[in-house]
């Protein structure tokens, strides 16, 4: 070690290849492995990453998802989740949407996991007004031939065995003219158990 001597946090500066050593109290014995200061720095980083710039728990989608012609629901691109067997989620998603009212949209939930229990919401939103269904099983899907500006999904999922967790989207009314999920859209997903 480069420095044995114990320090309080505020003091500690990360070199790379110094080491330092955990206690659970001053003077106590170590409670964990040396950890390096390039670790330490990786840790710390990811830790006030996520506390100023968003969570890791919410994706984007980078690039408009376009359907045409096409009424079969796919995975939007980035917008999956994994999940574990046992837990409990929370989840929450806003496409923005540019569709003719021929084509329209159609929105579900699906993945690859499997349920004890979901409930979720799918709202569909033109300009002036929207609908919405309620479903409680994977892959329910909620559509319209609107011309939508907004989908949004809400709902809960208790998982009984792991897989992922997907937004699904296509038209729900086969037209030439796309059916687009825009740049920016998100999908959330919390562990709450």
């Amino acid at each position: 070690m480069a420095d044995t001597q114990e320090q309080s946090l505020s003091t500690i500066t990360p070199v790379d290849g110094d080491y330092f050593r955990a206690v659970d109290d001053p003077g106590g014995s170590p409670a964990s492995a040396n950890v390096t200061g390039t670790a330490l720095k990786a840790y710390l980083k990811t830790y006030n990453d996520t506390l100023y710039y968003g969570t890791a728990n919410v994706s984007y989608v980078s690039s408009n998802f376009s359907k045409t012609s096409d009424t079969t629901l796919a995975n939007i691109t980035g917008l999956t989740f994994t999940t574990v067997s046992g837990g409990k989620y929370r989840f929450h998603a806003n496409l923005f949407l540019s569709c003719g009212a021929s084509g329209g949209a159609k929105v579900a939930i699906s993945g690859t996991n499997t349920a004890t229990k979901i409930q979720y919401l799918i709202s569909l939103r033109t300009a002036t007004a929207f609908v919405g269904e309620v479903n409680t099983a994977l892959g329910g899907d909620y559509g319209t031939n609107w011309a939508c500006v907004l989908g949004e999904i809400v709902g809960y999922i208790d998982v009984n065995e792991g897989g992922t967790l997907t937004v699904q989207f296509a038209q729900n009314a086969s037209n030439g003219t796309a059916s687009i999920v825009l740049a920016g859209s998100w999908f959330e997903v919390d562990k709450i158990g």
